[in-house]
């Protein structure tokens, strides 16, 4: 059942990432989610992954060459004290799936701990 999950929410996430959104403007043009993004500068945060996606990312193994271990090792690492929030914003930045300002942002950080714990506790 935890696979099925799993799998289920990565194909959500490849979905929505492959498959911007579009909207229209009051005079018909459309524009891109991407353009709305760029041009909201005033919200850094909205550029960035979720904290939720960065973890899940994590999970799935996607930042292995970072130093972060994948499934269970993630999970068991963080329940240890080994893994924290701030590593795997580190990691991220590593990616290059966040800008590097991220990681003075304490409440994505902090976020990002929630989202482990709750990892934690779903498996």
């Amino acid at each position: 059942m935890k696979r099925l999950i799993a799998t289920g929410l990565s194909v959500m996430l490849l979905f929505a990432a492959s498959n911007p959104a579009n909207a229209q403007t009051r005079h018909g043009k459309e524009i891109s989610a991407n353009q709305t993004v760029q041009n909201n500068t005033s919200n850094n945060t909205s550029r960035n992954l979720t904290p939720f996606h960065l973890v899940f990312l994590g999970y799935q193994g996607y930042l292995k060459n970072q130093g972060i271990p994948s499934y269970g090792a993630l999970i068991s690492a963080h329940q240890l004290m080994n893994i924290h929030g701030r590593d795997l914003v580190k990691a991220g930045i590593e990616a290059r799936l966040l800008p590097a300002d991220t990681l003075t942002n304490q409440e994505y950080v902090h976020a990002v701990d929630t989202q482990l714990l709750a990892f934690n506790s779903e498996s």
